[in-house]
C-alpha cells in the first residue's frame, strides 16, 4: 500500500486538489445564495421599520439607518417617497485599509438592492442601498481552512508513506540481518571446533552446533546462562577471557589433557577478544586434537624405530661374530670333556702324569659341565636377542598366505596356555578369556607365525602385569572385527591389569625400553612386535591405557593382499629413489 501511494503521490495530490476545489465551488454557490437571501431579508426588515415614519413624513430615523448601514455592510442608504423625492440618505462607515485593498481587487463587490416600502398594503416609496458583499472573508477563511486541512492531509499522507517505507526497510534490513546471521551461524555450526561466545560476566552469547554435541545443551538452553553452569570445564578460563579483553590479545593453551571415558584426550583452547562499539566479550575455541597427538606419537615412534633399525643391525652383526666363537668354543670344550676317553685326551693326561678318570672326577666335582651348559644356554638366549634385532632391522622374506584371524588367535591361546612361570608363580590357564569375534570374519593375508608372535608377546606381558598387580580375577577380552571403509581387520587384546602412565605408554614400543627389573626383560618384545605389524604387514599397532584401567592393544591389518603388495612396492620405490 505504501509503495502504491508513493508511486502515485502526484496523482493522489491532484485528486485531492480537485476534490477540495469542487467542494469549494459547491460551497461558494450555496453560500452566495444564502448571503443574497439574507441581505434581501434584512433590507425588507428595514423597509418595515421606516414605513410608518415615511407615511407620516416625520423626520427620518437617521440613527436607525446609520446603525443598519453599519451592521448590514451598506455603503449608502437612500429612502425615496412615492413621488420619487428623496426622503432620507445616509452613508455607511468608512472602509478600512484592508477593505479598500480587497475592494479594488474585486473581492468585496458592491451590489445595488432595492425594496418597496409599504404601509397598510400601499406602496408609499422604496429603500435603495449599495450593499457590500463581504462573503469573501468567509471564503477566505474557508480557503485557509481547506489549505490547512489539505496541508495536514498532505503531511499525514507523507508521514504515512514515510512510516510504511521505514517499516518496509526495517523489515528488509531485519530479513537481511537474519539471513546474514543465519549464514554466519551455518558457518559456525559447520566448523569442527567448539565455539562459545561470552561476555565479561561469563554469560554465554554464542553457541555453535559442536558445542551442543559436546555439552548436550541446545543453543536456546545455553544462551544468556553462566559458562560454568553449561560448560563447567571452561569455567577456569574466565581469567584468560578477562585478560584477553583487557590486553586485546588472544590467549592460547596448547595440548590440554582431560579424561573422557577413562581415556586421556587432548584439546587446544584459544580465547579471542571481541571489542567493538563499546561491547566487550570473547570467543572461546576448543579444538579436539586427540587424534593429532596420537598420530604425532605414532610418527615419533616410527621415527625412533627407523633410527634404531640401522643401529640394531650393526650391533647384531658385531655381536654375532664373538658370540659364534664363544658358543663354538663352549661346544668343543663340552665335547672334549664329555668324551674323556678320546685318544687325544688320554695322551694329554699321560703327558702331565694324571688319568682321564681323575680329570672327569675333577670336572664333576667343580661343576664344570653345568657351567658349560649355562654358557650354551646364555649363548642361545643372546642368539635369540640378536635374531630379534635383525628382525627389527630387516624385512622378512617369508611368504604371505591367507589365514583365518580367529584361528590364529585361538591357536596362539592354546600355546600360551602351556606357559607357567616358576619365578612369578602364574599359570596362564587360570586367566579368564572372553572372546568377542565378529561373525563371518574374512581371511587376511599375513605371515601367520609372525602375527602369532606379536599376539603371544602381548598376552605374556599382560599376564605378567595382571599377576604382579595382584588381580584376583585376571581377564583377557579378545575382540576381532572388520573396518570395511578402511579395509582393515581390527584385533584387540584388553586386560584388566594395572594399566600404564602416559610416559610409559609413549615409550612402550621403543627398543630396549622395559619396566621390568634388570636381567628380567630385554625391552625388545613389543618393539619387534611393532616392527612386524607396521613394517612387514603395513598395519598399525597401538595401545590405549590409563593407570588402574588396564591396557588395550589394538592391531590393525590390511584385509586385501593387493593392498599389502602395493604398499610394499611403494616402499621399494621409495628406497630405490632414496638410494
Amino acid at each position: 500500500m505504501a509503495r502504491l501511494i508513493e508511486d502515485h503521490i502526484r496523482l493522489v495530490f491532484v485528486l485531492l486538489l480537485a476534490l477540495f476545489t469542487a467542494g469549494f465551488l459547491l460551497f461558494f454557490t450555496w453560500y452566495q445564495d444564502i448571503v443574497f437571501k439574507y441581505a434581501q431579508g434584512r433590507l425588507r426588515e428595514d423597509a418595515l421599520v421606516i414605513a410608518e415614519s415615511l407615511w407620516r413624513y416625520e423626520p427620518p430615523p437617521f440613527a436607525y439607518l446609520i446603525l443598519s448601514a453599519r451592521s448590514n455592510s451598506y455603503t449608502t442608504v437612500q429612502v425615496i417617497d412615492d413621488s420619487q423625492k428623496e426622503y432620507a440618505a445616509v452613508k455607511g462607515p468608512a472602509p478600512s485599509f484592508t477593505e479598500r485593498i480587497m475592494a479594488r481587487a474585486g473581492l468585496l463587490p458592491v451590489v445595488e438592492l432595492e425594496e418597496p416600502v409599504r404601509y397598510q398594503n400601499r406602496t408609499i416609496g422604496s429603500i435603495e442601498v449599495d450593499w457590500q458583499n463581504r462573503a469573501a472573508f468567509i471564503y477566505f477563511y474557508v480557503i485557509i481552512c481547506q489549505v490547512l486541512l489539505f496541508a495536514g492531509l498532505w503531511f499525514f499522507l507523507n508521514l504515512y508513506i514515510a512510516k510504511k517505507t521505514l517499516e518496509e526497510r526495517v523489515k528488509e534490513r531485519t530479513a537481511d540481518l537474519r539471513a546474514s546471521r543465519a549464514r554466519l551461524q551455518s558457518i559456525l555450526d559447520s566448523m569442527p571446533s567448539v565455539l562459545i561466545g561470552v561476555d565479561p560476566a561469563g554469560n554465554i552469547t554464542l553457541w555453535n552446533n559442536r558445542a551442543e554435541q559436546v555439552s548436550g545443551f541446545l543453543t536456546e538452553q545455553a544462551l544468556d546462562r553462566p559458562l560454568e553452569k553449561v560448560y563447567p570445564r571452561l569455567a577456569p578460563r574466565m581469567d584468560q577471557v578477562r585478560e584477553a579483553i583487557a590486553t586485546r590479545r588472544e590467549r592460547v593453551s596448547k595440548k590440554q589433557a582431560r579424561m573422557q571415558d577413562n581415556l586421556v584426550c587432548y584439546e587446544d583452547i584459544t580465547v579471542f577478544p571481541l571489542v567493538a562499539n563499546g561491547v566487550e566479550g570473547a570467543v572461546i575455541r576448543v579444538d579436539d586434537i586427540t587424534d593429532q597427538v596420537r598420530m604425532e606419537e605414532m610418527v615419533i615412534q616410527s621415527e625412533k624405530m627407523l633410527s634404531v633399525g640401522g643401529l640394531a643391525a650393526g650391533m647384531a652383526h658385531e655381536i654375532n661374530n664373538p658370540l659364534a666363537g664363544i658358543m663354538q668354543t663352549a661346544n668343543v670344550m663340552k665335547l672334549r670333556l664329555e668324551n674323556i676317553d678320546m685318544a687325544a685326551n688320554k695322551r694329554a693326561a699321560s703327558d702331565i702324569g694324571i688319568s682321564t678318570e681323575q680329570v672327569r672326577a675333577f670336572m664333576e666335582k667343580r661343576g664344570i659341565f653345568n657351567m658349560l651348559e649355562a654358557i650354551n644356554e646364555s649363548g642361545a638366549r643372546v642368539a635369540v636377542i640378536v635374531d630379534n634385532m635383525l628382525s627389527f632391522a630387516r624385512k622378512s622374506d617369508a611368504i604371505v598366505s591367507s589365514h583365518n584371524p580367529g584361528e590364529l588367535m585361538d591357536s596362539i591361546l592354546e600355546l600360551a596356555a602351556t606357559d607357567y612361570d616358576l619365578k612369578k608363580q602364574y599359570d596362564f590357564k587360570t586367566i579368564k578369556i572372553v572372546r568377542e569375534y565378529e561373525e563371518n570374519l574374512p581371511m587376511i593375508p599375513c605371515e601367520g607365525a609372525k602375527v602369532q608372535q606379536v599376539i603371544l608377546n602381548i598376552l605374556k606381558n599382560g599376564a605378567q602385569a595382571m599377576v604382579e598387580a595382584g588381580r584376583n580375577r585376571p581377564c583377557f577380552i579378545l575382540r576381532i572385527s572388520t573396518e570395511a571403509e578402511a579395509g582393515m581387520l581390527r584385533m584387540e587384546i584388553q586386560d584388566n591389569g594395572p594399566g600404564m602412565t602416559r610416559e610409559v605408554r609413549n615409550r612402550i614400543f621403543e627398543p630396549f625400553f622395559t619396566t621390568k627389573p634388570p636381567g628380567v626383560g630385554t625391552g625388545l618384545g613389543l618393539s619387534v612386535s611393532y616392527f612386524i605389524i607396521t613394517e612387514n604387514h603395513k598395519g598399525t599397532l597401538g595401545v590405549s591405557s590409563a593407570p588402574g584401567k588396564g591396557a588395550n592393544f589394538i592391531i590393525r591389518l590390511p584385509l586385501a593382499s593387493h593392498s599389502l603388495e602395493r604398499r610394499e612396492a611403494e616402499e621399494d620405490e621409495n628406497d630405490a629413489a632414496s638410494t
